[in-house]
């Protein structure tokens, strides 16, 4: 009796410490997902707007330029007289300011932000000259307060382009070395100026230039009805638009070279244009009309020409838009409507994070917005000079679900396409967070791995479950189930830095070898099935596979020494270049093939073990019974063991493909990681795991980069479950299926 309470001691405890177990891995799993999902939901959570500071009396005149910095809670405003007036919104009062105009003696006609967002600005004269300024709030030394004030990096002496007219329109961009200006007069005349400049934009001061480089040039173009010039990051374009609303691209060439290279209508009749920005990045143009939308017009390039094409329109209100405003850094922009409209956009999401419909507490009738640099607040001015600053929360502009699975039309690019690009060098650089060829890419890793190694586990467990002998079974199994041991990334480190250069110098003794040793193999058996008696009964049962041995020697001997000959008489010399020349698969050394058979390698013992006990377990009975009955081996292992293993070959299959499609290490080393949408055998990927590994300790917690990464993971895990329970259903209807057998 003691025995058996003790045995029934034992077995409650066993039975309680899985449990405590199982239930555990469930919990972690489940912690793990809604951790994730946690990191993830903040992107699906748009803008917060809250009501700001008011400046309580109107201010005179009409502003030229709104400019507001939220970190130091200062305001700069130009007023149509040439006046500069900064305003403290904490403390409510108005503060000194300084007249460009009474600096230069002549009245103000034009004004101009940089387009490269450096916080600078430009302002014309009557007289022809640009005055080149800025702003910068400083906590004055001992005093403990911000005083703004005025920057002139490059002096206070105007650049004079226009000798004898004033300024109509004016241009400014600042950056790569260079400042340009450019400007219209009053009589049509187009001038650019551009000279060598370096400037830390932090300070505002412009770098000594003792011998500055300084062109300036007289375009010859009919600039008459030009109201806005608008100079883009590349030199060679120019936008030119007139009050009507026809925009025109200018191609500026060497000298004094420049033309019209195409013209198009911003707005449709009878809608008129009301206002026009470039777009952070100063490729993209944003044209707001009296029809309440707004639309982005790109510099599309075909072969040796270019044009004009609207990619995108924002039908925003009912009511005409008053005024936009851009953010410096993202693809952002504010529209304002005449009745207190308010809607904020990300122009590549093509998605509103915030609207307000009119009526609310937005002021109508505002005429001009400003949006700070970091997007955190907006200044609007209403018509009757009334000044009111906003708060904004808008840290995930640039996610939308569309931007993430369909082709996005990006600045630069010659149509939609599907890119994952997180980073560049480039200010101008605009964030492109596709999963899509991630996804393809972690698709086309294990594809690969699988169509190398599913063949070989599944027919090296047939051979060994069944055909072997038991005692070479018991040398074999354990010698390929100890590959499983060996670290993914000394396979992924062989992958990278041996196989793939050996496979890049032997293409075609590869491909021939491919080619020859499963015909040398069938041609070995059929004649082992023709030899005499004598020489068949003298091979033990289950050995004829260490006999194949050299023939598999020979067959890879006789690729290698038949693939000179071959490669010159069918590809001309080179099967690397016939692929790129003949069938357009461009070849690069560490490609999807390198990682199929290098990730193969590692998933092959997972699948072999597994499949291997599925088809040793099945009952002998039956094997010996379909044998009586007339049934050769082979007769009975694919009429018989195949569909009673089938639900464990299924369930080695399916942790195969779930190992290969979470591998990092491999993919990571044997291949370029280039996040393309190709399914080319002789090209690279970027899967989802690597790109993980790749991008997760540089990224910026809390940022839109940083939860798409775990958006990213939570893609693969759900892919990963919907796999697995896809593959149990199907295991468990194939085992009430043969469970008769």
């Amino acid at each position: 009796m003691a025995s058996n309470s003790q045995r029934r001691f034992w077995d409650q405890t066993a039975r309680v410490v899985v449990s405590i177990g199982g239930l555990g891995i469930i919990c972690a799993i489940l912690l793990i997902f809604f951790y994730l999902v946690y990191e993830v939901l903040p992107l699906f959570g748009g803008a917060e707007m809250s009501e700001g500071e008011f400046f309580p009396e109107p201010v005179p005149g009409s502003a030229q330029l709104l400019e507001v910095d939220a970190a130091s809670g200062m305001a700069l405003r130009l007023d149509d007289q040439g006046l500069a007036e900064f305003y403290d919104f904490a403390g409510g009062e108005p503060l000194a300011g300084e007249s460009l105009a009474a600096a230069t003696g002549a009245g103000l006609t034009a004004v101009a932000e940089d387009a490269a967002g450096s916080g600078l600005f430009a302002a014309g004269f009557a007289d022809g000259g640009v005055l080149v300024a800025g702003w910068n709030a400083l906590l004055e030394p001992g005093a403990g307060a911000i005083s703004p004030r005025l920057e002139f990096p490059f002096g206070r002496e105007p650049f004079q382009l226009l000798s004898d007219e004033p300024v109509r329109a004016l241009a400014l961009r600042i950056g790569q070395g260079r400042i340009a200006i450019a400007v219209v007069g009053a009589s049509g005349r187009a001038v650019l100026l551009e000279e060598d400049a370096n400037l830390d934009p932090a300070a505002f001061v412009a770098a000594p230039r003792p011998e500055a480089a300084s062109v300036r040039r007289e375009l010859p173009i009919d600039a008459a009805n030009a109201d806005t010039i608008l100079l883009t990051e590349d030199p060679r374009w120019m936008f030119l638009v007139s009050a009507s609303g026809e925009l025109s691209l200018v191609q500026i060439g060497p000298e004094n070279g420049a033309r019209v290279v195409d013209a198009v209508a911003l707005a449709a009749a009878p809608a008129r244009l009301t206002d026009v920005r470039l777009l952070a990045g100063g490729m993209s143009l944003l044209a707001a009309d009296s029809g309440g939308g707004v639309g982005q017009w790109l510099i599309v390039r075909e072969g040796d020409s270019a044009r004009l094409r609207q990619v995108r329109r924002f039908e925003l209100f009912d009511s005409a838009v008053a005024a936009i405003d851009v953010e410096r850094d993202r693809r952002n922009f504010v529209a304002i409507g005449g009745q207190g409209e308010l809607a904020l956009v990300n122009t590549t999401a093509e998605a509103e994070s915030l609207r307000r419909g009119p009526g609310g507490s937005i002021p109508r009738g505002a005429r001009a917005a400003a949006l700070a640099p970091a997007g955190d607040a907006l200044l609007l001015e209403d018509e009757q000079g009334g000044l009111s600053l906003w708060r904004l929360d808008n840290r995930h502009a640039e996610f939308s679900l569309s931007a993430l699975w369909t082709r996005t039309w990006y600045e630069n690019y010659t149509e939609p396409a599907l890119v994952w690009q997180s980073t560049a060098a480039d200010d101008a650089f605009e964030p492109k967070y596709s999963l899509a060829p991630l996804t393809l890419g972690t698709l086309k890793a294990a594809l690969y791995a699988m169509i190398f190694a599913a063949p070989l586990a599944i027919c090296a467990a047939v051979y060994t479950g069944y055909f072997m002998s038991p005692g070479l079974r018991r040398q074999i199994k354990p010698l390929i189930e100890l590959m499983e041991a060996l670290p993914t990334v000394v396979i992924g480190f062989l992958a990278g830095l041996w196989l793939a250069p050996l496979v890049d110098a032997n293409l075609a003794a590869l491909a021939l070898g491919a080619l020859l040793l499963p015909i040398s193999v069938v041609l070995a058996s059929a004649a082992m099935a023709r030899l005499p008696e004598r020489f068949e009964a003298g091979l033990k049962e289950g050995w004829q596979l260490p006999v194949l041995f050299p023939v598999l020697l020979l067959a890879g001997w006789l690729a290698w020494l038949l693939a000179p000959p071959v490669e010159s008489w069918l590809f001309d010399g080179s099967l690397r270049d016939s692929l790129s020349l003949r069938w357009g698969l461009d070849y690069v050394s560490r490609n999807a093939m390198i990682v199929g058979v290098a990730m193969g390698f590692a998933v092959i013992p997972a699948i072999y073990s597994i499949a291997d006990d599925a088809i040793f377990t099945v009952p002998r009975h039956l094997s010996y019974g379909a044998l009586a009955l007339g049934a050769n081996g082979w007769q009975t292992m694919v009429w018989l063991i195949l569909p009673a293993a089938t639900p464990g070959i299924l369930s080695a299959l399916m942790i195969g493909f779930g190992r290969a499609l979470g591998e990092t290490m491999i993919v990571l080393m044997a291949t370029g990681n280039t996040p393309i949408m190709d399914m080319n055998l002789f090209e690279g990927m970027r899967t989802l795991a690597a790109n993980l590994a790749i991008e997760i300790p540089e990224s910026e917690v809390g940022s839109t980069h940083y939860r798409i990464l775990f958006l990213a993971s939570l893609v693969l895990l759900l892919f990963t479950f919907a796999i697995n329970t896809i593959a149990e259903l199907v295991r468990q209807r194939l085992r009430k299926r043969y469970r008769t057998i």
